[in-house]
């Protein structure tokens, strides 16, 4: 499966604001992973102001932060390793 555009892939997160989204993407290890989430979670679903501090670190080091709503954790994946987002 080919990767999106970067470029792509930041419009649509843009674009889905606070919506549930899924992402496929790769790892650095070059695996696979799903993550079902939010891109812009209110800081009370999030538990904490160190919650929303986390998700700006990530995206200063050009990761895009995904609250994942099974694990009620923040993961992140880098906008050039995108398989799909629906």
């Amino acid at each position: 499966m080919k990767v999106m555009n970067p470029t792509t892939v930041k419009d649509v997160v843009t674009g889905r604001g606070s919506r549930i989204v899924t992402v496929k993407f790769l790892k650095a290890d070059g695996t696979e992973r799903v993550v079902n989430g939010l891109f812009k979670p209110t800081s009370k679903m999030v538990g904490s102001d160190r919650g929303l501090a986390q998700g700006e670190a990530m995206k200063a080091r050009g990761q895009v932060p995904i609250w994942e709503i099974t694990s009620k954790q923040w993961k992140s994946f880098y906008a050039d390793k995108v398989l799909e987002i629906n």
